[in-house]
């Protein structure tokens, strides 16, 4: 491990306690015994769904059936030495979710996914509608198939970062550079691609992702024509990757945009967890990019 690798202090992690639950909850362990964190377990129950005449006593019903839930995942944590407390709370569930991660200060948030369903993808396009844009910290999406995955939890070997020069791809790429231990694929999609072009984009990943002194792991680079989200999946797939990263969209995302997003699209195809990072409002290195151009 190196010593300038990121550091998990408190992670939330929002569980609807269905069947995918489970493996987002030993992911998160498995981080936080890496870590040392502290994980902090989010139930959010939409009243809503409770409505009167009565709904009320099903929602107390619902309250107890989750805290019975979280006290038994809890006391399983605990035996492990990790720190852990779990949270029930009604409401607006993206908002409950996003006061969690504000309350405890959360350095990583973790949801986990249906997404390789059509109702899973509804499911994850509502709750990443808000949170992707809103949530202050990363958010790990770990879908059913990351058991195959949970020995690299927290310790990535091979990490793949996707960039579209954006303001949140530069600022994932700065976080993938410290996330992975063994080596990082630095990948640009794009619909058609000349040779020239492509050899002008593959010095801007360079510059971006360069093999030195201070970045030790090693590199490789690939710019590709074809549908990004594809794309992406796929190579996470031939080139055995044990995380993705990639920046998170700076808008929330409308309906209409669930079936185009292209971060939605890799969160429901990659093999492994897609972790998506905010723009941290660093915009130097984009200044610079600008300075090498590539409309050839």
């Amino acid at each position: 491990m190196r010593e300038d690798r990121l550091k998990f202090g408190t992670i939330v992690i929002a569980t609807d306690l269905g069947t995918t639950a489970s493996t987002a909850l030993r992911y998160g362990q498995a981080i936080a015994r890496l870590h040392g964190s502290t994980l902090v377990i989010v139930h959010a129950i939409d009243p809503v769904a409770y409505a009167f005449p009565e709904g009320a006593p099903e929602e107390i019903a619902a309250h107890k059936v989750a805290r019975e839930e979280l006290k038994k995942f809890e006391e399983e944590t605990r035996r492990e030495g990790i720190q852990v407390h779990s949270v029930v709370t009604s409401g607006v569930i993206c908002d409950r979710i996003l006061q969690a991660v504000q309350d405890h200060h959360a350095d990583l948030l973790i949801l986990g996914t249906r997404a390789r369903s059509e109702a899973g993808q509804v499911a994850l396009g509502t709750v990443a509608r808000q949170l992707l844009a809103r949530t202050p910290c990363p958010i790990l999406a770990i879908s059913p198939n990351a058991d195959a995955h949970m020995r690299w939890a927290g310790r990535w070997r091979r990490v793949l970062i996707a960039t579209d020069f954006s303001a949140a791809s530069l600022t994932a790429m700065g976080y993938a550079h410290r996330i992975a231990n063994e080596n990082l694929l630095v990948l640009h999609v794009l619909p058609a691609v000349g040779p020239m072009k492509r050899s002008c984009l593959l010095e801007k990943l360079r510059f971006l992702a360069p093999f030195n002194e201070s970045h030790t792991v090693p590199v490789e680079h690939f710019v590709v024509s074809g549908e990004p989200g594809a794309v992406i999946a796929n190579y996470a797939r031939e080139h055995h990757a044990d995380l993705v990263v990639l920046g998170a969209p700076p808008d929330e995302l409308t309906p209409e945009r669930f079936h185009t997003s292209t971060v939605l699209e890799v969160i429901s195809k990659a093999p492994c967890p897609v972790i998506c990072v905010r723009a941290s409002g660093h915009v130097s290195t984009m200044e610079i990019l600008e300075e090498v151009s590539c409309n050839r």
